[in-house]
Formats: C-alpha cells, sequence, structure tokens
C-alpha cells in the first residue's frame, strides 16, 4: 500500500461519503480493474462497510462519476464568472479541470459512462458552461475563429487529461499545469 494511500485511511475512517469516493477515484484511477476489496482496503474501512454504501462495483463507478460531476459543477463557475480576464477565463478553467483532474479522467476513460445517461445528462449540462468560457477566448482573438465548437471541446479536454496525469504522476507541478496548457492551447489553435 503507498505511503499517500495509508496516509488517507485515518481521515476516510471519520470523514463522509465524498471523500470515500475520491479515495475510490485514486485507486481506480491508479489500477480500474481494482475490487472493492482494494478499494475499502484503501479507506480502512471493511469490505462489509463499503457493500452497505455500494452494493456492487457498477453502484460505487457510478456514484465516483457523479462526484466528478458535482466537483466539475462546484469549480467550473470561477472560469465562467472570469469574463473580465484578458483570456476571458480560459487559464481559470484549465486550473479548475485540473484541479479535479483525476475524477474526470476517470469519467474520460471509463466505458460504463458511455451508457450512462444520467451521468450523460449531466455531463451535457456542465459542458456548455465550459464552451461558453472556450467561445469567448475565441471571440478575443485568441483562438483562429474557424475552429468548431466540438474541436475547441475536444482539444482542450486532452490537454486538461495530459496535464492532470502529468500532475498526478508527478511530472508536472501543479501551479504550472494550467499555464501549459493554455500556453499548448492558444498556440495550437492560437489566430496567426
Amino acid at each position: 500500500m503507498s505511503v499517500r494511500v495509508a496516509r488517507r485511511r485515518s481521515a476516510v475512517r471519520l470523514a463522509t461519503a465524498a471523500a470515500l469516493l475520491d479515495v475510490a477515484v485514486e485507486v481506480l484511477v491508479a489500477d480500474p480493474a481494482a475490487s472493492l476489496a482494494e478499494v475499502a482496503e484503501a479507506a480502512g474501512i471493511g469490505r462489509t462497510t463499503l457493500h452497505k454504501h455500494y452494493a456492487t462495483r457498477d453502484d460505487l463507478l457510478r456514484a465516483v462519476g457523479h462526484r466528478a460531476i458535482d466537483l466539475w459543477e462546484q469549480r467550473i463557475g470561477t472560469a465562467v464568472r472570469a469574463a473580465d480576464a484578458p483570456d476571458g477565463g480560459l487559464r481559470a478553467l484549465a486550473e479548475a479541470m485540473i484541479a479535479v483532474g483525476p475524477h474526470l479522467a476517470f469519467l474520460w476513460r471509463n466505458p460504463i459512462f458511455d451508457h450512462a445517461e444520467d451521468i450523460g445528462r449531466r455531463w451535457k449540462s456542465v459542458e456548455p458552461q465550459a464552451l461558453t468560457v472556450l467561445k469567448r477566448a475565441r471571440d478575443r482573438g485568441l483562438l483562429r475563429a474557424e475552429v468548431a465548437d466540438h474541436w475547441l471541446l475536444q482539444t482542450f479536454y486532452s490537454l486538461v487529461y495530459v496535464a492532470a496525469e502529468s500532475v498526478y504522476s508527478g511530472h508536472l507541478a501543479p501551479r504550472s499545469a494550467p499555464d501549459l496548457v493554455v500556453d499548448t492551447y492558444t498556440r495550437g489553435l492560437g489566430a496567426p
């Protein structure tokens, strides 16, 4: 067991269901095939206790998916409200998404969510907020005008994913990641 997970044990014992889901996402991002027993061990609880909260692995996965969207919803408002920033909130969006990177990576990587209508609906309700920020950056001339909305989103998500993975693996400093994402994004899709 890693030191990181071992340190969280005592905190999770007394914490909320959200903390349990945060540990679960760490375990499942590190090993997508991790069992409920491994998640319970990392959280410092018994398997029976975990089963009281989530009867099946699918129940746990769905709960982690909803937690990821909860966190994204909580954080994206900062970027949307940064309309006065010279970049229209682009850096704030990168920072918000990288901060919940492991959760979003779990959503993006897990094929179970391709068919989870409730999670898909929630994702589609938050996504326009991200697009608002990206379109603002485009309207301010930071991005090429002809780039389609879908491509704005997908390339941004890809950069956020790589940055979050790099932060998680220790290859990139958390404070450097948003600037690197924005720089790569605006130079790759940037206006001439």
